[in-house]
């Protein structure tokens, strides 16, 4: 896939034509932990599952009734954090993009742009960090700067490197969140 232009992803994933229908909810946060908004969006029918493969292993992020939680942080934010839960709630893997600037659409919709980085962080502490071939190709067809491509590396370490050090902080951040959220 030859990149053109950086990408826009709405927390309502318009556009995305695996969702035949889904629900949204918003909700404000000033926790200790998360200072945001959370928007979940709970695919409620789709036209196919979804897997992915990371070392090895397959793993289902999108099936009937299974629901995603993103979380833009308010404050100078480097990242968007998608968490991922099954049909049963359970916490599936979260999905960390590394991002160049966040907004709001005409409607209260936040949106990011993507900065092709992503990291992908298991229940079992597993972390992967993907999409490199992605970034590399923004800078080459001048989508991105230097800058951008520079930030989008310090992001990713400083992610990695907090993950290393409390693994278990956005698993547990994103289950109490999950949770404020009715079934």
């Amino acid at each position: 896939m030859k990149l053109t232009k950086m990408k826009r992803k709405y927390a309502d994933r318009r556009g995305w034509r695996r969702i035949i229908s889904s629900q949204t909810c918003k909700k404000e946060f000033m926790w200790p932990a998360f200072h945001g908004e959370a928007v979940l969006i709970q695919f409620n029918e789709i036209k196919a599952p979804l897997s992915v493969v990371y070392g090895g292993v397959r793993t289902k992020t999108v099936d009937q009734n299974y629901s995603w939680l993103q979380l833009f942080p308010t404050y100078a934010p480097q990242f968007v954090l998608t968490a991922m839960f099954n049909a049963k709630r359970r916490l599936v893997q979260c999905y960390f993009d590394v991002i160049h600037q966040v907004g709001k659409d005409e409607n209260g919709t936040p949106w990011f742009d993507d900065l092709y980085l992503d990291l992908i962080l298991f229940p079992n502490h597993r972390l992967y960090l993907v999409d490199e071939d992605e970034l590399n190709e923004a800078l080459e067809n001048g989508i991105i700067t230097p800058e951008m491509y520079e930030r989008a590396w310090r992001t990713a370490h400083q992610l990695m490197l907090s993950i290393k050090n409390h693994p278990d902080h956005f698993l547990r951040l994103v289950r109490d969140l999950r949770n404020t959220f009715p079934d």
